[in-house]
């Protein structure tokens, strides 16, 4: 039986959902007056895409068993005892947040490590096993609802610690449905779902293994590259992850909540359809940007989102920057580097998704808080 938070949260959803703009299905689209003649124009956004592309900016948090381990990427097996944030200051992360004129902010749920940032019923593998227990994702949404900022989950695909995720696709199907709805009535509105890894199950179609292994971005400059990789996808991983289904079963939860499936650095501003938003991972140079994709046989606009981190100093595999906290890992970026983002974003009717990886401890680093802080955004 539905539980009474549960049934409120549906209740409330639904009153929410009737009067706001929400996201279209699949395949619709909106367009711009015509001329008087009576042609149409180009497709423009949504009313929910142009809502989400007025948030202009918003804070990215990675924060997992990995900033424990002094990794970026682990295989599901770290031991859950080292994560205590002793101090978690996530009302300090949207503070400086606010501060910095950013308004919405997107934490690492669950990252390729399967480790999840709440106390999921479908795993033990979550913060209800180590010695913290709390809920990262509530005390998260809490702090954003007090500093009025909009709330997005990431969320991957890609699962190293459950077991069906190699064993049975239809079975880990249903298990991502079951932490997606977790995700999507226990907390209120969800502005955007950030996907991720969904590379694991994509094993053809690819110019070579290393376009989607860490951050080898090809040579490879074929006019149709961005055409192969997007039939590549909708001819195996679609299917593989049951892209159409989740997209349809997150809509029936939350119809305005946007999703965007990360096409990874090698193929910044492709999309994985179905989407609402398209992701440039690192895409923070000027480029002539296609906003306006073909999906169910019409045009539609995709704004994009441009995901860099503050982190300067990375590893072999990511030399571009850390994502996670790293002990030894001081770098940060310039405030000319962060106006420079900002200003391409802006040239290309982009948001900026800036990332943070806080401290063991729970707090920001003090090197980005200060770069942030800088910003003057105000309230």
């Amino acid at each position: 039986m539905m539980n009474t938070s549960r049934r409120q949260f549906l209740q409330q959803a639904g009153t929410l959902a009737a009067s706001l703009p929400l996201a279209p299905p699949p395949g619709s689209y909106a367009r711009v007056t015509g001329p008087a003649h009576g042609h149409a124009e180009a497709p423009a956004p949504t009313p929910a895409q142009r809502k989400w592309m007025d948030l202009k900016g918003g804070l990215f948090v990675h924060f997992g068993i990995n900033t424990y381990y002094d990794l970026e990427w682990s295989d599901g097996t770290l031991s859950p005892v080292r994560f205590n944030p002793t101090q978690l200051d996530t009302d300090g992360w949207c503070r400086v947040a606010r501060e910095a004129g950013l308004r919405y902010v997107v934490l690492v749920t669950k990252h390729h490590d399967g480790f999840c940032n709440w106390s999921s019923k479908y795993t033990d593998y979550s913060v209800k096993s180590s010695p913290y227990q709390k809920d990262v994702v509530q005390r998260l949404v809490d702090s954003a609802r007090r500093h009025g900022l909009a709330v997005g989950f990431y969320y991957s695909l890609w699962d190293r610690h459950e077991k069906s995720h190699d064993t049975d696709e239809r079975k880990y199907v249903d298990f991502m449905k079951g932490q997606l709805e977790e995700l999507l009535t226990g907390y209120g509105p969800v502005v955007e779902l950030w996907f991720d890894g969904f590379w694991k199950k994509q094993q053809s179609g690819w110019t070579k293994k290393s376009d989607i292994e860490g951050e080898n971005v090809p040579a490879d400059a074929r006019k149709d590259r961005s055409e192969a990789f997007i039939n590549a996808w909708r001819m195996e991983g679609a299917y593989r992850w049951q892209m159409d289904h989740l997209y349809q079963f997150i809509k029936a939860l939350q119809p305005g909540c946007l999703v965007m499936n990360n096409s990874t650095t090698a193929y910044p501003g492709v999309p994985l359809h179905p989407v609402d938003i398209r992701s440039g991972e690192k895409a923070t140079r000027a480029v002539a940007d296609q906003k306006v994709w073909k999906w169910l046989g019409k045009d539609l606009y995709l704004p994009m989102q441009i995901e860099t981190t503050l982190s300067q100093k990375g590893d072999k595999k990511f030399p571009s920057g850390n994502w996670f906290w790293h002990e030894w890992d001081h770098s940060v970026a310039t405030l000319e580097q962060i106006r420079g983002w900002q200003a391409v974003a802006a040239g290309m009717e982009a948001n900026l998704l800036l990332n943070v990886g806080p401290m063991a401890s729970g707090k920001l680093r003090p090197e980005d808080e200060k770069v942030l802080l800088s910003l003057g955004g105000g309230k």
